[in-house]
């Protein structure tokens, strides 16, 4: 796990270091949508809230830290038997880079994103015989933007986020939608 950090640490300075005489623009984000299990019998889709910070030190590129709270749905039925369990809670927080759609004013941005961090998984129903567990896992997908004014934008992405589990992964698409807000300049 120090790895893990030393690596964000790493490239989070290196952002800073390259972002030269241009002035650094500040912001924040908040999104909320679906987040749907991929190959899991076991959960529902469920609901999706990400806060954001938002740096934009060079002009093709944006990092955002974020925290995400998620919960999935129980299912009715799990392998042919009722279903009388909660679907899991999952508090994430890590790092996102932004790959293109730096706004600075009106207008439409599509681009990347690919982050990182850990995840904690909780279920009130495995209490007694699993504790909940952070887990590092990956996250990547695309979006959009579009600036209303050059300190709002609205905002809609599609993630995919994979999260080391027991020697597999759990696996889920959130598909989200927010606002992000820019102090000073556009971003």
């Amino acid at each position: 796990m120090k790895k893990q950090v030393i690596i964000v640490g790493v490239l989070v300075m290196m952002a800073v270091s390259f972002a030269g005489a241009q002035t650094p623009k500040f912001g924040v984000g908040f999104s909320g949508g679906i987040n749907i299990p991929i190959i899991q019998d076991d959960q529902k889709s469920g609901s999706i809230f990400e806060f954001r910070a938002r740096f934009s030190a060079l002009p093709f590129l944006t990092i955002e830290p974020k925290l995400s709270f998620s919960s999935y749905g129980s299912p009715d039925t799990f392998e042919d038997i009722i279903w009388d369990v909660d679907g899991s809670k999952i508090t994430a927080y890590g790092v996102d880079g932004i790959l293109g759609g730096a706004l600075s004013g009106p207008g439409f941005a599509p681009f990347f994103v690919a982050g990182m961090g850990w995840y904690k998984i909780s279920n009130d129903s495995y209490e007694t015989i699993q504790d909940s567990e952070t887990k590092f896992g990956f996250s990547g997908g695309m979006g959009f933007a579009i600036g209303i004014t050059p300190k709002f934008s609205i905002d809609a992405r599609a993630k995919a986020h994979f999260i080391s589990w027991d020697g597999g992964a759990k696996k889920s698409l959130a598909l989200l939608g927010g606002l992000n807000y820019a102090f000073g300049g556009g971003i």
